[in-house]
């Protein structure tokens, strides 16, 4: 015997619905699943982003802060190298006032000239004043204050016989002394902030 089982209306009904229900619950997972990937995706762009924005504008200012210690240290190399020749400058104005001279009368502690351990403090401030010190003879360009020096008088040394036969002459006469000089020089660059000191020692025969 067969058995035919005939569905009912009802039964249909419901498995139709079910069917229905099926469907639309398919349909809509891979929305729903995609809806929430993009949106993961959407929130890790933004911080990978906002790390990359971090780390350039790191280097921006990194970079702006080289640059600018790098300028400050090329302006104070040339300040500093303005200050050494305006103090080389003075020194040769110095040696041109010494070539004039003719004796050591001047050296009576004023004025920038200085007698045998009467040199002054040439850390002081004090010292380079226009009553204590010389000023250089022109104007050096670029220079916010120019230059002064002091001139301090140091020993007479005899000159030794040029030779052998000069002891023995009577009419000869001997040679004049030797008298040495200390020169010593404060300059400044651009700015008052670079400074160079410099000494030399000049000797000649007044």
């Amino acid at each position: 015997m067969n058995f035919i089982s005939t569905p009912t209306p009802g039964g249909l009904r419901l498995a139709s619905c079910l069917w229905q229900h099926l469907c639309l619950t398919a349909r809509r997972m891979p929305k729903c699943c995609g809806r929430r990937d993009a949106q993961k995706q959407q929130g890790s762009v933004l911080i990978v982003s906002m790390l990359i924005l971090l780390v350039l504008t790191l280097i921006g200012v990194t970079a702006m802060g080289t640059s600018a210690l790098e300028e400050k240290m090329a302006g104070n190399s040339s300040d500093q190298n303005q200050a050494f020749q305006a103090a080389e400058s003075t020194l040769r104005d110095a040696e041109a006032l010494m070539t004039g001279m003719v004796g050591t009368g001047g050296f009576n502690n004023t004025n920038g000239l200085y007698a045998m351990g009467g040199g002054p403090d040439i850390t002081l401030a004090s010292t380079w004043n226009s009553t204590n010190s010389r000023a250089y003879s022109g104007t050096l360009p670029g220079i916010t204050t120019q230059p002064r020096y002091i001139i301090e008088l140091g020993q007479i040394v005899p000159q030794a016989s040029a030779n052998v036969a000069l002891a023995t002459c009577y009419s000869c006469q001997p040679p004049p002394p030797i008298t040495f000089f200390r020169i010593t020089v404060r300059a400044t660059g651009g700015s008052d902030n670079a400074v160079v000191m410099l000494q030399s020692d000049y000797a000649r025969i007044l």
